[in-house]
């Protein structure tokens, strides 16, 4: 296989706008190119291709190599290795340096959290250029391992595409153009020309997912069921590829032909349009739809199938990122703030509380906002505030209240009927099958205004704990 060639069209062909990616892009005779460089076999292989290019001509290259201050000495010597390199071929280059522990979201992994980092400090770096693509030298190994990782999360068919061959990445392209080439080959093109390369010691610690599905998952699939497991992945990525990318059309049409309005963050769609539709495609059709007015929100399949059930029911439903479904006759609304959504009925759905979360709760007019904080040295005696000590991987989550529902209160032993907080505090009756409880798991942990338990309490100073607030209108 020739590697140079390969990289060669496939910078033509992003030069000449004929890659499909999610959203337009001008011509350009000549690109310039952003190589994102670890040290490994496979960068310093892509590296030395596009070194090739950029000698003859083809491109103009800057070498970036991220730092993620997780490795030590060893991330010092990869720097510098990657450098050396660059700067012995000529070649600018540049090191963007990010703390991944010190920048990393309540909850999230490390690999998760470096990932997000390193693509933003590449956008960043490409923001210098008005025209870039970015590329990284992810191959075909790697996609098989992205296909089996989805695959164990229970992706959705879309999401067992795998890694695109190209991508924007802001005003930008992120390209791969080495995923069709295997390990081996990238090993065997940095052998005939005498490439050297680092080793990363993180690659072999089994503490990080993605290091088991390569070293220990894949290995006993080739072994005792599909020696060639690799390539039967990478076919299916194509395969769904292919598939969804002719869905997506097929929903696009579907979508335009149920559009009644769009604005900003809101939408109207008709129903009975919606209904006709297989289950398959109606859920391509809200995907689409939410996509189109949240672009930059992430939504879940647990929003979208909620959606497409209440369709073919009735009702409304909270969706994630503050958002809210309601049906109204014939017409369903979608959004934040549109005078339809605040005439939903009493009912609502229960909503998952993240460490970072603001949202309406329209039939209260209640705002709630949550975040991670060091808990203050003195706490406020108001009742529509609360402090909680919350593992990462446990799930707050408001829901309406419940006939039965019971809460153990701070500095009780017992447990109280929350109907009975109700009548203490003269809540109307009518108010009451729409009151918000704040859960983990079955506990009851507060009622908001009204009554907080002695479950979860953190200590003045404390770091990393849950700071919740409602503003009752």
């Amino acid at each position: 296989m020739d590697l140079n060639r390969l990289v060669a069209e496939a910078l033509e062909a992003l030069a000449a706008d004929r890659i499909q990616t999610s959203g337009g892009w001008q011509k350009a005779e000549r690109l310039h190119v952003v190589a994102a460089v670890s040290g490994g076999a496979d960068s310093m292989a892509l590296l030395d291709i596009l070194a090739n290019l950029n000698e003859a001509g083809r491109c103009d290259l800057t070498v970036c190599h991220v730092h993620h201050g997780l490795r030590g000495e060893e991330a010092d010597r990869d720097e510098a290795f990657v450098e050396a390199f660059a700067r012995g071929r000529g070649l600018h280059f540049e090191t963007v340096r990010i703390d991944v522990h010190a920048c990393k979201f309540p909850g999230e992994s490390v690999e998760m959290a470096a990932r997000r980092l390193r693509y933003d400090a590449l956008e960043r770096l490409a923001d210098r250029w008005e025209r870039c693509v970015v590329m990284t030298a992810h191959h075909a190994n790697d996609q098989a391992e992205t296909v089996l990782d989805r695959l164990l999360r229970g992706s959705s068919p879309s999401g067992l595409g795998g890694m695109r061959r190209s991508r924007m990445l802001g005003r930008h392209i992120l390209a791969r153009p080495l995923l069709a080439v295997y390990k081996r080959d990238l090993l065997t093109y940095a052998q005939e020309r005498g490439i050297t390369y680092c080793e990363d010691s993180s690659n072999r610690e089994f503490r990080y997912k993605r290091n088991r599905v390569r070293e220990d998952l894949l290995p006993k699939l080739r072994r005792n069921f599909n020696p060639r497991i690799d390539e039967a992945l990478v076919r299916l990525a194509d395969i769904a590829q292919e598939e969804d990318l002719y869905l997506q059309t097929v929903a696009r049409d579907h979508l335009r032909a149920v559009w009644v309005s769009k604005g900003t963050k809101t939408a109207q769609i008709q129903v009975a349009g919606l209904r006709s539709l297989p289950c398959a495609l109606q859920r391509r059709v809200i995907k689409l739809l939410l996509e189109d007015i949240g672009a930059t929100l992430p939504w879940r399949f647990l929003d979208i199938e909620g959606i497409r059930l209440m369709v073919v029911g009735s009702g409304h439903r909270l969706l994630s990122n503050d958002w809210i479904a309601v049906m109204q006759g014939d017409i369903l609304h979608i959004g934040q703030s549109t005078p339809a959504l605040c005439a939903c009925d009493s009912h609502w759905m229960p909503a998952e509380l993240g460490w970072s979360s603001f949202f309406s709760l329209l039939s209260l007019r209640w705002q709630i906002t949550a975040n991670p904080v060091v808990a203050p040295e003195r706490f406020s005696p108001s009742k529509w505030e609360a402090w909680f000590a919350r593992k990462d991987a446990e799930r707050f989550v408001l829901r309406p209240w419940l006939e039965g529902d019971r809460i153990q209160p701070l500095g009780m032993k017992g447990t109280r009927l929350i109907s009975d907080v109700f009548t203490d505090a003269k809540v109307p009756k009518s108010m009451r099958a729409r009151y918000a409880v704040l859960t983990a798991g079955d506990e009851i942990l507060w009622v908001p205004g009204l009554c907080r338990s002695g479950s979860h309490l953190v200590s003045p100073g404390q770091d990393a704990v849950q700071y919740i607030r409602v503003i009752a209108d």
